[in-house]
């Protein structure tokens, strides 16, 4: 079928057509987003904190920042800055990390506490 309707076009039209997919084409690969490099960000640490949160959401679920009904199963402040605090201070204190058995995911988990309460602040922000 294909041969058919190539032979049915003029071959005006086929070079019309080449023309076309190409422009799209180059219209696509402009489209693209670029990929952000975070040059101050040390991938190590990003992966450690990825672990962290990945942890949360096995231990807590899908919706541990956010529930379905717009409460948080987390609760602000009282719980995310202490909880970070509670890591820091065992790093302070050469304690590894209960599930990854490292220092390094310590620090992580300090820093994914703060990722949390970022991302209230940013809501709160935004909110008003």
């Amino acid at each position: 079928m294909g041969a058919a309707f190539n032979n049915l076009m003029e071959e005006e039209s086929k070079e019309s057509l080449a023309r076309m997919c190409c422009g799209l084409m180059d219209e696509i690969v402009t489209l693209k987003k670029p990929v952000k490099q975070y040059e101050f960000l040390n991938p190590d640490f990003l992966e450690a904190m990825n672990d962290i949160g990945r942890l949360g959401h096995e231990v807590y679920g899908a919706n541990a920042i956010e529930a379905r009904n717009g409460t948080s199963r987390i609760p602000r402040h009282q719980e995310n800055m202490l909880h970070a605090y509670r890591h820091i201070t065992a790093y302070e204190d050469g304690v590894k990390h209960d599930h990854f058995g490292d220092l390094a995911h310590q620090l992580a988990a300090v820093a994914y506490n703060c990722l949390i309460e970022f991302y209230y602040l940013q809501r709160e922000q935004g909110e008003k």
